[in-house]
């Protein structure tokens, strides 16, 4: 029989970059018809036991996620990792290093604007980052509120893209250091979201560092797309995923959230394919 529930693994709260709370985002994604939800902040699972508990009043499911960023062959990757364990002192210590660096990382972009007359604290960016992790987006808005930027879109191009005033790269775990810890933490890497321009040599060397899978469905990506991307995951043994990067900041993402999606039984192949390599 045709299952027709589905799973979204690609979904950001407030407690990275997204618009909406852990418990707010469930409730959307059960008013858009999803059974199943990964929350995959970037670099944080702070908004993991929220969801749980919100999704536990209409018998959802939520997979344990994150997203986070590696660096492979000179260029930014992301790696989306599911099913750890989020209690894992390997996870647990990963992140907490991950976000100490970014708070470093705040205050030197912020010395840097302070060079060429922007002066913005701290205090004025956590206001926006909240719980979360910060980083450009959250820059970006505080850059808006202070008046430095009409736009947010503005305060990126004048300020905090590459070669810009503000701009300071992110720091980076390398693949084979990010796919070990979420190994060691009883989970799976999988590549995030590869477009149309993942090069040989980058996805190669992330099949070498261990990667275990690949997004074939997002919002990017066409349908030729997604099923050229089915057909890498074939070839090379790869699981696949797939979600909507639903964000909440643009129009568009609310039409996202309940069409972007993968059917449920395919996530139970996942948890049933790593149970099995476990064993």
């Amino acid at each position: 029989m045709f299952d027709l529930r589905r799973a979204d693994l690609h979904l950001h709260t407030s407690c990275s970059d997204g618009r909406l709370s852990p418990a707010e985002l469930v409730r959307r994604a059960r008013e858009a018809g999803l059974y199943c939800v990964a929350i995959t902040d970037h670099d944080t699972i702070d908004g993991l036991e929220e969801a749980r508990q919100a999704a536990a009043r209409w018998a959802m499911v939520v997979v344990p996620g994150v997203e986070l960023s590696v660096q492979v062959e000179e260029e930014e990757v992301h790696l989306l990792g599911y099913f750890f364990d989020p209690a894992h002192p390997a996870l647990t210590e990963a992140l907490a290093a991950y976000r100490k660096a970014r708070m470093e990382r705040l205050s030197a972009m912020l010395k840097r604007l302070e060079e060429v007359g922007v002066r913005l604290s701290e205090a004025q960016v956590q206001a926006v980052v909240g719980r979360g992790v910060p980083g450009r987006p959250h820059v970006a808005q505080a850059l808006v509120t202070a008046g430095y930027a009409e736009s947010y879109r503005e305060a990126f191009q004048r300020y905090l893209l590459p070669g810009g005033p503000g701009y300071v790269p992110k720091p980076a775990w390398t693949a084979e250091e990010a796919v070990a810890v979420l190994h060691e933490a009883g989970g799976i890497a999988v590549l995030a979201h590869p477009g149309e321009h993942l090069r040989d040599r980058v996805f190669r060397a992330l099949l070498q560092a261990g990667i275990d899978g690949i997004e074939a469905v997002h919002p990017s990506h066409s349908y030729y797309l997604v099923q050229h991307y089915r057909q890498v995951a074939r070839d090379f043994g790869l699981l696949e995923t797939g979600g909507s990067d639903y964000h909440g900041h643009r129009p568009e993402d609310d039409a996202l959230l309940g069409t972007c999606t993968i059917p449920y039984p395919r996530v139970e192949r996942l948890r049933a394919t790593l149970q099995a390599t476990r064993a």
